[in-house]
């Protein structure tokens, strides 16, 4: 009895090591596991941080300018009263096998609009209203938003025209003069314009966009600088010909208008990529002159078509050229502003013996003021 009370008093003793050690080892390596998290969460803080560093510097790198060239703007935000005056053209050309040529004109009514704009650094919100033509608002549909910064700046247009078009010029039809059918209405045309493009402003620490288009800066030398961009747009044409005036239509066997304007629609992507220049003119203190242009050139798509990569590099009529303008005069004291722009965007389709011409303009005149002075300029 004592034996036996002996080894199990052995074999307990050898059981509680066993037990002791394997806990230590259990615990050890947990501490080890616990090393090796908190190492990597060290680690991906860090990658964190400087990621969240390289995007800081990216971001105060949109307005890091020279001072001696580009005054900064010393207010947090800004109120202005804005008129915006905007206006499209489509301009339709086809010529027949005999070489006769024809043209067709027209305007949607244009928007003569007001309205209080309220503005924090690079964005301004506002609302306008259409003092001109109040009962086309139910035909058409516009929204254009610009983002100008001293490094990159982006624009963004949606416009969709129905019905509320009028002809402006007619050429190339027997008997009809240029501006006989001047100002009558066409309800043939159904139209939508939708654009995004960004771009990149070399000299941005010399060059300020923004002095000129957004009153956000004061440029205080002459200066310029090369721009690079790219986007995309989409045009939809759907045009009735049959509702032209019978004169430029003809009758029986004296028809008039050529066949290659008797198409039903059109619509097409275009894919592109950009360049051009732009200059600051300061002619006087606190008084800016500047103009821009960007010509881009990219592949057209027509919605359904499929196109394989021979054949869309082979074949030139797949290539469209378009162009955006820009003219700025502005006098900015930076606590006062006034002033005006013109912004065109150019889109141009072409095929055998057709081509389609769709310009968008928008003219800006404005008056404004900062205020709430930021804490480093107090």
């Amino acid at each position: 009895m004592l034996a036996f009370e002996a080894n199990t008093f052995v074999h307990a003793e050898e059981v509680g090591e066993k037990v002791h050690a394997a806990d230590s080892l259990h615990a050890n390596m947990e501490l080890a596991d616990s090393a090796v998290t908190e190492t990597r969460m060290q680690h991906i803080k860090k990658k964190v941080k400087h990621a969240g560093n390289v995007f800081y510097r990216f971001v105060k790198n949109f307005d890091n300018y020279d001072t001696t060239y580009i005054s900064p703007n010393y207010y947090n935000f800004t109120a202005m009263l804005q008129n915006t005056n905007s206006f499209q053209t489509y301009k339709f050309q086809g010529r027949n096998e005999d070489g006769l040529r024809q043209t067709i004109s027209t305007q949607p009514a244009p928007s003569v609009k007001v309205g209080p704009y309220f503005g924090w650094r690079w964005i301004f919100l506002g609302y306008t209203f259409d003092v001109a033509h109040p009962k086309a608002i139910s035909k058409s549909t516009e929204f254009n938003f610009s983002l100008y910064s001293a490094m990159l700046g982006c624009d963004f247009i949606y416009i969709k025209n129905t019905g509320n078009f009028r002809l402006r010029r007619t050429t190339g039809f027997e008997g009809v003069g240029n501006k006989d059918f001047y100002n009558v209405d066409f309800r043939g045309l159904n139209a939508k314009t939708v654009s995004f493009s960004a771009y990149y402003v070399f000299n941005h620490k010399h060059f300020s966009y923004p002095a000129a288009y957004n009153q956000s800066t004061v440029q205080r030398k002459s200066c310029g600088s090369m721009l690079l961009g790219m986007g995309y747009s989409k045009q939809e044409v759907n045009f009735d010909y049959t509702q032209l005036p019978s004169e430029l239509l003809g009758t029986g066997n004296d028809e008039r208008i050529v066949d290659e304007l008797k198409f039903s629609k059109i619509s097409y992507d275009y894919y592109f990529i950009s360049t051009g220049y732009g200059y600051n003119w300061v002619f006087a203190r606190n008084c800016l002159f500047g103009a821009s242009f960007m010509p881009s050139v990219g592949i057209r798509k027509m919605s359904g078509e499929k196109l394989k990569g021979d054949e869309l590099f082979n074949d030139l009529r797949n290539f469209s050229f378009d162009c955006t303008s820009r003219l700025g005069l502005v006098w900015n004291n930076a606590h006062w502003f006034a002033g005006a722009s013109f912004i065109s965007h150019l889109y141009l389709y072409r095929k055998q013996r057709f081509s389609l011409a769709n310009s968008v303009n928008f003219c800006n005149v404005y008056v404004g003021f900062f205020f709430n002075r930021k804490k480093q300029y107090r």
